[in-house]
């Protein structure tokens, strides 16, 4: 969850526009003058269950949480963000005194990983440990290989000497604090600086010297390998070894290779395999695989006899492959869910690693990676060994191994498919097999639909219910996706540079969306201080737009034209929600009678009655936003027409 959405999912917007406006129960909604313009009659309207506020008088505009916060006090978007964070105790990566102990931590990395590659230059064992690995000189400079000298303080001096204090150094986890005062994390071992997806080095692999015994290895150097803790900017479970160098690549194939080691991920790059990364000896987790999506769908686990053997790891991967993410697509900026990863498995030969299978056979290396197999076909493959298929016994195991793994497959199709596969066509063992997979999947979704009610849905002052609540973010996310999507069309393609600026900024709903827009617009870039934004922006930069560049000006139009109508039903839905909660005790004939004096003599003043007056409002506001919608739709379907006429002999 990125910092804008968790300030979101932890601020109700009842609570905070409460805060600066008195707000009226009308229903499912609230109410009030709009805090934006001067008005007798509430046109303001916020709308708990879609955390969203409109106004609909004089401003006719709205948005969300961090929308009326900027409005209000009059703040840009980081600001805003800043001030909602610190109000729901959400401590911002880059915000002030915090920011600078990132970026300080950061530096420190940096440092202590120039520091450990100039000593390998001149440090022999070290150095003829790498070379026997086949790495060569540009490889070793690529990746800024380094070795830690075997002394408790050499690294200590070193960087205090530029500055870097000893309690920093001690949070980077590159000291340790012991009783005598601090000492080197790393000593005496071939260092692997770790860096995220954007380079920036946040941590250390440290790896023994071959030569050393293992007592000293035991009692004295710590495990053959050694990472660097947990720290602010050091989380394993949540990077890729590599990623930063395989990126572009993985992008431009689709496809990613995951090893499990360093060396496996040097070797690969340094003979042009440059979409291989590792999971430095993880599982593939859910942060890694939401990383994988980001830059391609298929995902080849390169992994030794012993580990692919292993059920329980291919289990959990095919449940985090499985793990919905929403993204757009050409044509389909809807929102609508696409393929989930696709992992496969590439059984190594027995007591092969990658890095070795590499340089012995670069080619057998891109024949494994090619037949690597789908990890529900590995998955059956090692359960049904040595079973009998025709033995009912041995079929009942293997379908009760199985049923989990082809609960997690989307596709309804391949899933029946597979309960066919595994019950080997018996019809009586099919129809028990659906039934369990049905309850499995309803179980599956009410546990993360409750998870996901708990987590996201703020407290519903209202106290409508959560289908309805539910319906609003699918709603949400919808929208978000079609957002995003014209987004990324903007910044890859110059050429619509002219329709873009065309767009009010008001037309994204979403603040981080209209942030970006109006950066886009005055061309202000999205730096590396913009941390929680610059998130958002590399998500809407790396989303998968698979058109050609002269199909990109129609796409942008449908994209544009869907934005606007699902904003205008949007608008109608609430106006008409407002009406017919609002009127409540309150004639329909002098609703209309007050409304009619309106609507032909122009009249704005309020009656005396006011309830009947902020009906009025509402019968004319809804009625204009039907007509509004209506003709939008209308002249979007003649616009169809006309272009399918044109295209006909």
């Amino acid at each position: 969850m990125s910092a804008v959405d968790e300030v979101k999912g932890r601020l109700d917007i009842v609570d905070v526009v409460g805060g600066y406006v008195p707000l009226q129960k009308a229903g499912r909604y609230f109410k009030a003058p709009c805090p934006f313009h001067n008005e007798k009659t509430p046109s303001f309207i916020v709308y708990p269950d879609r955390q969203s506020w409109h106004c609909f008088g004089a401003c006719a505009t709205g948005g969300d949480v961090i929308a009326f916060v900027s409005r209000k006090e009059n703040l840009d978007f980081s600001a805003t963000l800043r001030l909602l964070a610190e109000r729901a105790g959400i401590e911002l990566r880059n915000d002030g005194p915090r920011r600078e102990q990132i970026k300080t931590l950061q530096d420190a990395n940096e440092a202590a990983a120039v520091f450990f590659h100039g000593l390998l230059q001149n440090n022999v064992p070290a150095r003829s440990y790498i070379e026997g690995r086949g790495l060569d000189s540009k490889a070793i400079t690529d990746f800024l290989i380094g070795y830690a000298p075997s002394g408790w303080e050499g690294l200590r001096n070193h960087l205090t000497g530029k500055g870097f204090a000893e309690p920093m150094l001690i949070e980077a986890g590159l000291l340790i604090e012991g009783d005598r005062g601090a000492y080197d994390r790393f000593r005496e071992r071939v260092m692997f600086p770790i860096r995220d997806e954007r380079g920036r080095v946040v941590g250390f692999g440290g790896r023994i010297l071959p030569e050393s015994t293992s007592v000293r290895h035991e009692n004295e150097m710590g495990p053959k390998y050694l990472n660097t803790p947990q720290t602010p900017i050091f989380d394993k479970g949540g990077l890729l070894y590599g990623l930063d160098r395989a990126r572009d690549e993985i992008r431009q194939t689709g496809a990613s290779v995951i090893v499990e080691g360093y060396m496996d991920v040097i070797a690969a790059h340094q003979h042009g395999f440059r979409n291989v990364v590792a999971s430095m000896g993880t599982a593939l987790t859910d942060k890694q695989a939401g990383l994988l999506r980001r830059f391609g769908e298929r995902v080849v686990l390169a992994m030794d006899a012993d580990e692919a053997g292993k059920a329980a790891n291919l289990r959990a991967m095919q449940v985090v492959a499985a793990t919905p993410r929403s993204r757009a697509v050409a044509g389909r900026p809807d929102g609508a869910r696409t393929a989930d990863l696709d992992i496969r498995v590439l059984a190594l030969p027995q007591g092969k690693d990658p890095d070795e299978l590499i340089r012995a056979d670069a080619e057998a290396w891109t024949r494994a990676v090619e037949a690597a197999k789908p990890v529900v076909d590995h998955y059956y493959a090692i359960v049904s060994a040595g079973k009998d298929k025709l033995n009912p016994r041995d079929r009942r195991e293997i379908a009760d191994e199985m049923l989990p793994m082809i609960a997690a497959i989307e596709n309804a199709n391949e899933r029946g498919e597979w309960l066919h596969r595994v019950a080997s066509g018996e019809r009586v063992l099919v129809d028990e097999l659906w039934r369990q997979l049905n309850q499995l999947r309803r179980n599956k979704s009410r546990s993360e639909a409750a998870k996901d009610a708990k987590d996201n849905q703020p407290a519903d002052a209202s106290g409508a219910g959560s289908s309805t609540a539910a319906a609003a973010r699918i709603e949400r996310s919808a929208v978000a996706a079609k957002e995003e999507f014209c987004l990324a069309l903007l910044y890859r393609e110059p050429a619509l540079a002219g329709l873009g600026q065309e767009l009010p900024e008001d037309l994204f709903s979403l603040s981080e969306n209209r942030e970006l827009f109006r950066r886009w617009r005055s061309g202000e870039p999205v730096s590396e201080e913009d941390d929680e934004l610059r998130e958002h922006y590399l998500k809407v930069v790396q989303t998968r737009v698979l058109i050609e560049t002269e199909q990109a000006e129609v796409a942008f139009l449908n994209c544009v034209e869907g934005i606007r109508q699902a904003r205008m039903r949007a608008v109608k839905e609430a106006s008409a929600l407002a009406l017919a909660e609002g009127v409540a005790g309150v004639r329909p004939g002098q609703i209309a009678a007050i409304a009619r004096a309106r609507l032909e003599a122009g009249l704005t003043e309020d009656t005396e009655d006011e309830a009947a007056s902020a009906a009025a409002d509402l019968f004319l506001e809804d009625n204009q936003n039907s007509l509004s919608l209506y003709r939008r739709l209308i002249e979007s379907s003649r616009s169809e027409q006309a272009g399918r006429r044109s295209e006909d002999p």
